[in-house]
């Protein structure tokens, strides 16, 4: 699947100041991430699925740091993002999902989709950001094997609505970066 308004956003990072906003998001999705996947480690009865996912939080959560880190660089204020309706729909889904086979395809589809926004971001950002997200990209490149490795036949469908979910957000998202936020 093909991020739908990849020029858009590439335009819009085009003419913005800097990258804050966008760090500050992602900051706030990490956190987001962490604690709704953290939350679902106990549930899991194979070491190896509490490994991969525990592993996926420990991630989020350092990127969830060098994400405040670069949105503060910038004089973005994380903790100020305001997630719209389009993202905590995202985030709704994951206490609903049972297993590691569901855990795993809807968290495939989110870092597929997070692959092709760093992408996107990647081309925009120089210095400290693109170290950063050069950073973020290997990490994810990572946890999307691993993922790949343990997906089982419900990935797909799963990995599918994430994507989606992601998609629709998107398209709130990117005018909010051409505001400044």
């Amino acid at each position: 699947m093909a991020l739908q308004n990849a020029e858009e956003l590439a335009e819009v990072l085009e003419g913005a100041d800097h990258l804050g906003p966008v760090f500050a998001r992602h900051a706030y999705g990490m956190l987001a991430w962490v604690d709704l996947f953290s939350a679902r480690v106990p549930e899991l009865s194979g070491p190896a699925d509490k490994t991969l996912l525990a592993t996926l939080v420990a991630t989020n959560a350092r990127h969830m740091m060098l994400s405040r880190e670069r949105a503060a660089a910038h004089g973005t204020d994380p903790d100020a993002y305001v997630c719209p309706d389009e993202g905590e729909a995202i985030y709704a889904r994951i206490p609903r999902l049972r297993g590691a086979g569901e855990l795993v395809g809807y968290a495939l589809g989110s870092l597929d989709h997070f692959a092709e926004l760093l992408a996107v971001y990647r081309g925009a950002a120089d210095g400290d950001d693109a170290d950063a997200i050069d950073t973020v990209r290997a990490d994810v490149d990572h946890a999307r094997a691993a993922l790949r490795a343990r997906a089982d036949g419900d990935a797909g469908a799963l990995a599918a609505e994430a994507h989606e979910l992601y998609r629709v957000r998107e398209l709130a998202e990117v005018p909010r970066y051409a505001h400044g936020g």
